[in-house]
């Protein structure tokens, strides 16, 4: 599939580069905005390095137990490392990040990446049980309730919501029964309402979503801030750099806002072509899953594709007023070192599955029986 391989490497590189220049964009208005870019440069380079590496290594090396053991077992004692005072970063309330040698990351992110892989080799090493409930669906379902719950304790309720939607589509390709799908959007819905619900600051969030206008000094400022940037921007755009959102009045402009700046400056064009390479991306990723060459490598590029397209979706979402304000950074796109390094990483691992993968559907589902 070598069309395939470098129309996703093309997309990627294109979103990368994107990235760059509204990273730097949205950070023109701060002091130290050419540190800010060259760091960004820097998390693009190592990004880059991580690609190339899991890109050559074959992706069945993965289902090894040793190899994913290790990834998993480190991930989990991270989790559970951020959570402990004095070694993660509590910053707003929230302890998401750990700080080694000055510089920080998210372990949620490598917790993104172990999930995938932990349910890849399950739900190969127990496609026989996927029809039964006990024996297949649920303990492959508490491994992402697992997960979610764990990155839950940090304060975050965005990546859980990403986790459990990975799940939810890799059960759904390892062929689960719809039945057992639809049952657990109950309880899942359920604790959705419940987490807002009983915390007032969510619960605020959910009210100002409804109606920013109400209190748009508080809760909803954010929000009316960041659709004046798309009205502003128009359907060409201000111009690249010539956002004023930016300027103090954005939250997190070169972050979980960097989109509502690409439209400030980009305009509706700039939006369209912006959801057009992810869309673009997506399918990419879901044909290099259909053609894989085994099970294993079809459910590892699913779930990569689902977190990718699923995060992309849910922050376009959140700026433009479609969902509740909720901090996540759009892939490839904004400033941040472990969420571009490992989503780069694993769009390496895709490149892998791509390159092995069968031309023909007929010969991948007589490798599959086999």
């Amino acid at each position: 599939m070598k069309r395939e391989t470098t129309l996703l490497i093309t997309t990627v590189l294109a979103l990368v580069m994107l990235g760059v220049l509204m990273m730097y964009s949205a950070s023109s208005g701060e002091n130290g905005n050419v540190a800010r870019l060259l760091w960004q440069l820097l998390f693009v380079l190592a990004g880059l390095v991580a690609m190339s590496f899991t890109a050559h290594f074959d992706y069945r090396r993965f289902s090894d137990p040793m190899v994913y053991r290790v990834i998993v077992t480190g991930s989990i004692l991270l989790l559970f490392l951020v959570l402990i005072p004095g070694i993660g970063v509590e910053v707003n309330g929230a302890r998401r990040w750990i700080s080694v040698v000055g510089i920080r990351f998210q372990p949620s992110e490598v917790a993104k990446f172990a999930l995938i892989l932990l349910l890849a080799v399950k739900l190969t090493q127990h496609q026989e049980s996927m029809q039964t409930f006990f024996k297949g669906f649920f303990p492959c379902a508490m491994i992402g309730v697992f997960f979610a719950g764990m990155v839950f304790l940090e304060r975050d309720l965005g990546i859980p919501a990403i986790l459990m939607l990975v799940t939810l589509v890799m059960l759904c390709v390892a062929g689960v029964r719809w039945s057992y799908l639809a049952i657990s959007v109950l309880p899942l819905s359920a604790a959705g309402a419940a987490l807002i619900i009983f915390w007032p600051h969510r619960l605020k969030r959910l009210s100002a979503f409804m109606d920013p206008w109400q209190d748009r000094a508080g809760d909803g400022f954010h929000l009316i801030q960041s659709l004046m940037g798309f009205a502003r921007g128009g359907v060409w755009g201000a111009g690249a750099g010539a956002s004023e959102q930016k300027l103090g009045f954005l939250y997190a402009a070169n972050t979980d806002f960097v989109f509502a700046v690409l439209g400030e400056e980009l305009g509706l064009f700039g939006t369209l072509a912006t959801l057009a390479l992810f869309l673009f991306l997506t399918v990419i990723a879901y044909r290099v899953a259909m053609n894989a060459y085994d099970l294993f490598g079809c459910l590892l590029a699913s779930g990569i594709a689902a977190l990718i397209s699923g995060q992309a979706a849910l922050v376009m979402a959140v700026t433009t007023g479609l969902l509740p304000t909720k901090g996540l950074p759009l892939p490839f796109i904004s400033h941040g070192g472990t969420a571009l390094v490992i989503t780069l990483g694993l769009v390496g691992i895709l490149i892998n599955i791509s390159v092995q993968a069968s031309p023909t559907k007929q010969k991948n589902q007589k490798r599959f029986a086999a």
